[in-house]
C-alpha cells in the first residue's frame, strides 16, 4: 500500500511539474518563423534585416502552388521603405540552370513604413508545366531612408527545391 500512495504521489508531483509549463502552439509557431535578433545588432553587416521564402516539397504538372516571402525588422527602429510595389522577386530555375519564369516588374516606386521588430509578408502564386526538380529563391530589393537620404539593400533568401511530377 505504501509503494502505492508513493508512486501516486510521484505521478501527481510530475503531472503537476508539466501542467505548470506552458505551451502555446501559436507562441511556438511564429517564435520558429521569426529569425533571433543578433547580440550586437552593429555588428550585423547585412543591417537589421533578414528574408525568409517558404517552398512547397513538390507540386504536379502544371498545378498552382502558392510562395510565401518574409522581410523581418529585426530591430525596434521603424524605417521608411521605398520599393517596387512588391518587395520580392522570385526566381524559378530548372536542372539545366535555365529560368524558367518571366515576371514582369512594375517599375513604380511605393513608399511605406515598416515597424521595428516587424514583418513584410508576400505571396506569390505560380506553376511548372514540366515534371523536374527546380531551386527556387527570392530576392528583395529596397531602399531605406537614414539620415534623410535613401540606402539601397539586396538581400537573397536561401534557396529551396521544389519536386515537378505528376501528383494529384
Amino acid at each position: 500500500m505504501r509503494k502505492y500512495a508513493l508512486g501516486l504521489t510521484v505521478m501527481l508531483l510530475a503531472l503537476l511539474l508539466v501542467g505548470c509549463g506552458t505551451f502555446d502552439p501559436v507562441n511556438k509557431a511564429i517564435n520558429k518563423l521569426r529569425p533571433a535578433v543578433p547580440e550586437d545588432p552593429a555588428q550585423d553587416a547585412e543591417g537589421p534585416f533578414t528574408v525568409e521564402l517558404s517552398v512547397p516539397k513538390r507540386a504536379g504538372i502544371d498545378e498552382t502552388f502558392t510562395l510565401i516571402a518574409s522581410l523581418h525588422n529585426l530591430s525596434k527602429t521603424e524605417y521608411e521603405l521605398m520599393s517596387r510595389p512588391r518587395v520580392f522577386h522570385y526566381l524559378i530555375v530548372d536542372s539545366l540552370g535555365n529560368r524558367v519564369n518571366t515576371i514582369t516588374q512594375v517599375d513604380s516606386a511605393v513608399v511605406r513604413s515598416m515597424g521595428g521588430e516587424t514583418d513584410i509578408n508576400e505571396f506569390f502564386e505560380t506553376r511548372i508545366d514540366r515534371i523536374g526538380t527546380y531551386e527556387i529563391y527570392a530576392v528583395a530589393e529596397f531602399s531605406i531612408k537614414e539620415n534623410g537620404k535613401y540606402k539601397s539593400l539586396t538581400y537573397e533568401t536561401e534557396h529551396h527545391y521544389i519536386e515537378i511530377g505528376p501528383y494529384s
